[in-house]
């Protein structure tokens, strides 16, 4: 089977491994992305449904556009954040993992009222996508294999009978692919030589990096969108109609100034589970610390909540139980665009 078959092999459903393949060698990895879960809205009312309950523009979902947004309570708080892809006559939502039994329950109390089937995809039947992240090297070899583009712009999409692409945002360009299909998937690994790589750090310092918090379960109903910059990042429309918890966390954007944000930075020592962000000298126990990093063990790296005021200042921040460290605040790529 030579290059220009193999390809065109992977754009149909895939029921077979074929007897041959042609080998790539990349110096790449790619990650198993593992951390999500996945639901399938479908009906005739998925668009106007999800519309009413979610913070983005569904809208402006298309084949070739993703949407990322948060789904709220009445308090305006965020209970979780999401991705949306079109996938047939489906909407496919990604989510963090644990997190979808919570957003079924919680969107389920409406559905009633639209004519929309809402379900979990599980992983251990291969009802979900198989999802594959791929960072800067590699994205080429692996797109031309699946006979794909590389989506122009940031949450662009890409997709085949058997696969999704998906332009993540980051420092370094980098991309999902997610594979409908074990066998699809399967057959993308062994022909690109690589095996998936269950170690997420690389991945997740490229999330820190971008500013992107996913709420999991313990941060879920915690924090407002605002606390989360999901109002800079591109997750709210506050053009679009209401939506639960549409007033607040409107009110909030409009009318207040915001005390409190999400903030980047870097420390001069490694980050434990037990750390957090001591903002002055002596004052507190700190800040709890979102996510973390200690990949590229010179340049840890985290997001915490912080007052906006205390990062503006000159003061000295440094990790609650290391005394030595130093904290140093970093720009956000949507504070700076």
């Amino acid at each position: 089977m030579n290059y220009a078959e193999i390809r065109a092999h992977l754009r149909q459903p895939l029921y077979e491994t074929p007897q041959s393949s042609i080998i790539l060698t990349m110096q790449n990895t790619i990650y198993a992305l593992h951390n999500y879960e996945f639901i399938r809205i479908s009906g005739a009312d998925r668009i106007s449904f999800l519309q009413g309950q979610l913070s983005c523009n569904t809208d402006l979902l298309s084949a070739g556009r993703s949407l990322t947004g948060a789904l709220c309570n009445l308090k305006g708080r965020v209970i979780a954040d999401f991705r949306l892809v079109e996938h047939s006559e489906d909407i496919i939502m990604q989510c963090a993992a644990g997190m979808a039994d919570k957003i079924l329950a919680t969107l389920s109390k409406y559905a009633v009222f639209s004519k929309v089937d809402l379900s979990q995809l599980p992983s251990k039947d291969n009802s979900a996508p198989v999802a594959l992240g791929i960072i800067g090297k590699g994205i080429g070899a692996a797109l031309s294999i699946l006979a794909l583009d590389l989506p122009e712009n940031n949450d662009g999409v890409s997709s085949s009978a058997t696969s999704t692409v998906v332009r993540v945002s980051g420092l370094s360009e980098r991309i999902e692919i997610w594979m409908h299909t074990q066998v699809a998937a399967e057959q993308l690994l062994a022909t690109l030589e690589e095996e998936k790589s269950d170690d997420l750090e690389p991945w997740l310092r490229a999330d820190i990096e971008a500013g992107i918090v996913h709420v999991t379960p313990k941060l879920s109903e915690e924090f407002t969108p605002q606390l989360l910059n999901y109002d800079l990042s591109g997750l709210i429309d506050f053009k679009k109609g209401c939506y639960t918890g549409q007033e607040i966390v409107a009110r909030m954007f409009y009318r207040g100034t915001a005390k409190r944000r999400l903030q980047l930075a870097s420390s001069s020592h490694c980050i434990s589970e037990s750390s957090k962000v001591v903002v002055r000298a002596g004052e507190g126990s700190g800040e709890d610390i979102l996510v973390f990093s200690n990949a590229g063990v010179t340049d840890p790296l985290l997001l915490a909540v912080l007052p906006v005021q205390a990062t503006d200042s000159a003061e000295r921040m440094a990790l609650s139980d290391n005394a030595e460290s130093d904290v140093c605040i970093r720009a956000l790529p949507y504070m700076t665009d």
